[in-house]
C-alpha cells in the first residue's frame, strides 16, 4: 500500500453548497497532478471526491458538469490496518483519503505500492540481462511528474540516469505533451500506477482517444518487461523436451479483401463510445448477431457480460474456483466438457480471453470443441484449459510449473509474440479463410463467439492429425517440471543473484520467511543466523498470504536489518514457498496431505538454488505453534543433510515469556494496543504500518 502526501494530489477548493465541477477545471487538475481521484476541500476540510469511475459515468450520461461525490470512505492517520482490510474487501476501490479528527486532508493511501517497490528494489546491478534487454530501445519518453511531488521526482531522476547510463536517449515530456503524443506508439514511461490511472483518464475521458496499453507503461511494468530475456529460451526448451508447442497469434496486415473487411469491423468497434468504459464485453445491441441461434436476452447478459474472478498476486494468478450456470472452474482450470479422467497424453492451453472462453459457456470453449473432436476418434487425450488473465512473466511461471511429459502438447498465446521453437497459427488467416462475419467478433480476433472458437479448434485438430502429434510416442511418467532448472535460473537466480559468486570456504546461509509484518522475532532469527555465517540471504516469500504486500514486507525487512552488513534481503522467487509449487500451504489441509508439494519445494531449494548460491546451512525458527510449518521443518531436517546442507532450528524470541508473533502484532495494530505493538515490532515496521505517516524524511 502506498501513501501520497496532500501536495502530490489534485485538490480543488469548492463552496459548501457547490454540487458539481466543470470538465475544464477537472482536466486542469489532472494535468497538474495525474491521479485516479480528484479531491475537494471546503473551508480547509475534505468535502468530497470525484473518481475515474465518476468521470466515466458522467461522460456516458452527457452531463455538462460532474457531480461531487459526498459519500466516500476515509481513514485516519493511524488507521492503515483498517485501510488494508478495506482494500481486501472491496478490490474495486483503489484509494482512500487520509484525514485527521477534524476532517483535514493529509494525504491518500492507495492499494497499489509501485513507489515503495521501486524505492527498495534495484534491478540495475543484479540482473545480468538488463544491458541486452535495453539494446532494443534507442529512445524512451519519460513523463515528468509535478515538481512539488518530491517522491516521484526522485524516482524519475534515478531511472532517467540509469537509462541514460545505458545509452538510451531520454526525452522528457510534460503530462499535457505526453497525452498529445501517446498514440504514436513510442515507448513512454510513467512513474507509478496511480500516475498512470490519471494519465489514462486524461486520454479516454478528456482527450477522446484510446489509451495505448502496448507502449505506455509504469516503471514497474517496464522493469518486468526487461525480465523477458529468457522466454524464447524457455519455449525452445519445451520443444527440445519433446513437447509440441502451437503459438496462436493474430496479424493486422490487410493483404486480402477479407482482412480489410475485418480491420474495418475492428476499427468501428473501437470507435464505440463504450469501447473502453468497462473493457470489451458483448453489449445488448451486439448480442443478437454475436450469439445467433443461442440468443436470448437473458443468455446474452449472463454469458456475454460474465465477470471472471481471479486469485491473484505478482507471481501467481489463477481463475477462482466457481460453479456457476455456464462457467465452472476447479483448481484454477475451467471445465473442459468431455474431458476423460485418465489419458495417455495432455493438450495444455495457456493464454487470456479466448483461451479461457471469455464470452462463451463451458461447452463452447476452444478446449471443449477440441476435446469433442478428439473423443470422436477414440484417442486417449485430455484437453486442459489453463487459460487465465496473466502477465507474460506469470504465464511463463504457470507453464514451467505445470507437470508435463514428452508427447504432451502446449497451445499458447503470449501477448501476440512469435517464439522460436513453436508452430505459429495466425488467427486472422483462419477468419479470412472462413469468411467470418464481423458480427461474430468484438475488437480483435481473440474476442470472439462460439462459432469462431469451433473454427479455431478445427484448425488445431486438423494440424495435430495431419502432423501426427496425437499419435507420436508419449512418456509414461510426467516430469516434475520439464524446464525446471532453466526456469528457476532464468526467472529467478539470474535476476537476483547475478552479482553474487560464492568463494571457496565461505559459509553461506539462508533464512526463509513471510514477515507479515516484520517483527522483533524475525530480527532475532536473522541476527542470530548472521553471526554463524559469512553471508546470509533472507529469502522473503513473494506470494501474498496476508494483509501486507510483498513490497511492504520487503521494505520493512530491509529497513530493519540495515545494520547487519552480511545480510541481504531478497525475493524468494516464483518457485519457493509459493502456490506455483507448494499450493497446499495456502489452503486448509492436514500437514500430512502436503508432503508431495512440500518435498517438491524442498528439492527446488536443495537441487537448484542451494548449489548455485553455495549454501552450507539453512536456518529456521521453532514453529511448534504452526502445524504446517512444523511439518515442513521436520521434512527439511531430513532432506537438507542429503545434499550437504545443515538444517539449523533456532528458538523463537519472546517477550514477558510469550513468543513474539506477527499475528499478535497485527491484532495489536488493529486494536490500537501500542504497548503490545512496540514489544513485538521494530520501528521500521511501525513506519510501514502508517503510524508515522507524516514523517517527512520517509517521503
Amino acid at each position: 500500500m502506498d501513501c501520497y502526501l496532500r501536495e502530490a494530489l489534485p485538490v480543488l477548493q469548492v463552496t459548501e453548497d457547490q454540487t458539481s465541477i466543470s470538465w475544464e477545471t477537472l482536466k486542469n487538475a489532472l494535468y497538474s497532478q495525474p491521479c485516479n481521484v480528484i479531491l475537494t476541500e471546503t473551508d480547509g476540510k475534505l468535502s468530497g471526491l470525484i473518481s475515474y469511475g465518476d468521470l466515466i459515468r458522467a461522460k456516458a450520461a452527457g452531463l455538462k458538469e460532474v457531480p461531487i461525490n459526498r459519500k466516500y470512505s476515509a481513514v485516519g492517520r493511524n488507521e492503515f490496518m483498517k485501510a488494508r482490510e478495506f482494500f481486501r474487501a472491496r478490490p474495486s476501490i483503489k484509494e482512500l483519503p487520509i484525514i485527521d479528527a477534524e476532517g483535514v486532508l493529509s494525504g491518500m493511501c492507495s492499494s497499489s505500492d509501485d513507489l515503495l517497490y521501486i524505492e527498495y528494489s534495484d534491478p540495475w546491478e543484479k540482473n545480468k540481462y538488463l544491458p541486452d534487454a535495453l539494446r532494443r530501445f534507442k529512445q524512451i519518453i519519460l513523463v515528468r511528474p509535478g515538481d512539488q511531488d518530491k517522491r516521484r521526482i526522485n524516482i524519475f531522476n534515478t531511472w532517467k540516469k540509469h537509462l541514460q547510463d545505458n545509452g538510451i536517449l531520454c526525452t522528457e515530456l510534460s503530462v499535457e505533451e505526453a497525452v498529445q503524443q501517446q498514440g504514436n506508439r513510442r515507448r513512454m514511461l510513467l512513474v507509478d500506477e496511480e500516475f498512470r490511472l490519471g494519465f489514462q483518464c486524461l486520454i479516454e475521458v478528456f482527450g477522446g482517444g484510446v489509451f495505448n496499453w502496448g507502449s505506455v507503461q509504469t516503471i514497474k511494468q517496464f522493469e518486468a518487461e526487461l525480465a523477458e530475456h529468457a522466454y524464447d529460451e524457455l519455449i525452445r526448451k519445451f520443444s527440445a523436451s519433446g513437447v509440441k508447442v502451437y503459438n496462436m497469434i493474430f496479424t493486422d496486415h490487410q493483404t486480402t479483401p477479407g482482412r480489410k473487411r475485418l480491420a474495418v469491423g475492428f476499427k468501428n468497434w473501437m470507435r464505440r463510445p463504450d469501447a473502453r468504459a468497462v473493457g470489451p464485453c458483448v453489449t445488448a445491441d451486439q448480442a443478437p448477431a454475436f450469439y445467433d441461434e443461442l440468443y436470448t436476452e437473458e443468455y446474452a447478459k449472463e454469458v456475454g457480460q460474465y465477470t471472471v474472478h481471479l486469485e491473484k498476486s505478482d507471481i501467481y494468478t489463477r481463475l477462482k474456483d466457481c460453479n456457476d450456470r455456464y462457467f465452472h472452474v476447479k483448481d484454477g482450470e475451467r471445465l473442459t466438457v468431455g474431458q476423460p479422467d485418465q489419458a495417455d497424453r495432455t493438450v495444455w492451453f495457456f493464454g487470456p480471453c479466448f483461451m479461457i472462453g471469455a464470452y462463451v459457456e463451458d461447452r463452447h470453449t476452444i478446449e471443449s470443441y477440441l476435446q469433442s473432436m478428439i473423443n470422436r476418434d477414440g484417442r486417449s487425450v485430455r484437453v486442459v484449459n489453463c487459460g487465465c488473465f496473466e502477465t507474460k512473466y506469470q504465464e511463463m511461471i504457470h507453464m514451467t510449473s505445470t507437470p508435463m511429459k514428452p508427447g504432451d502438447i502446449v497451445v499458447m498465446h503470449l501477448e501476440n509474440h512469435e517464439y522460436s521453437g513453436t508452430e505459429t497459427i495466425d488467427l486472422t488467416d483462419i477468419l479470412d479463410r472462413n469468411n467470418v462475419p464481423n458480427e461474430w467478433l468484438l475488437d480483435i480476433p481473440l474476442h470472439c463467439n462460439h462459432k469462431v472458437n469451433e473454427l479455431y479448434a478445427r484448425d488445431l485438430y486438423d494440424r495435430m492429425t495431419t502432423e501426427g502429434v496425437l499419435d507420436s510416442p508419449v512418456s509414461a511418467e510426467p516430469s516434475e517440471m520439464l524446464t525446471r532448472d532453466l526456469a528457476i535460473n532464468s526467472l529467478y537466480l539470474d535476476l537476483y543473484f547475478n552479482d553474487f559468486h560464492p568463494e571457496p570456504g565461505q559459509r553461506i546461509g539462508t533464512v526463509g520467511m513471510h514477515g507479515n509484518p516484520f517483527t522483533l522475532g524475525h530480527r532475532f532469527l536473522i541476527e542470530t543466523a548472521s553471526r554463524q555465517v559469512d553471508k546470509l540471504f533472507v529469502l522473503l516469500i513473494e506470494d501474498e498470504l496476508g494483509i501486507f504486500s510483498y513490497a511492504e514486507r520487503f521494505a520493512m525487512a530491509v529497513d530493519a536489518t540495515r545494520d547487519l552488513p552480511n545480510v541481504t534481503i531478497v525475493s524468494g522467487g516464483p518457485f519457493q514457498a509459493t502456490r506455483n509449487v507448494f499450493r497446499e500451504y495456502f489452503v486448509k489441509v492436514d500437514p500430512a496431505d502436503m508432503e508431495e508439494s512440500a518435498t517438491a519445494d524442498a528439492l527446488i531449494y536443495t537441487e537448484i538454488i542451494g548449489p548455485r548460491l553455495g549454501v552450507t546451512c539453512r536456518f529456521f525458527g521453532d514453529e511448534k505453534h504452526n502445524p504446517k510449518m512444523a511439518f515442513f521443518n521436520e521434512l527439511m531436517k531430513k532432506i537438507l543433510p542429503r545434499y550437504g546442507i545443515e538444517a539449523i532450528e533456532l528458538p523463537r524470541a519472546s517477550v514477558d515469556g510469550r513468543a513474539i508473533s506477527a499475528s499478535v502484532a497485527r491484532s495489536a495494530a488493529d486494536s490500537g494496543d501500542m504497548d503490545t505493538l512496540l514489544a513485538n515490532v521494530p520501528a521500521a515496521t511501525l513506519r510501514f504500518m502508517g503510524l508515522d505517516f507524516c514523517d517527512s524524511e520517509k517521503k
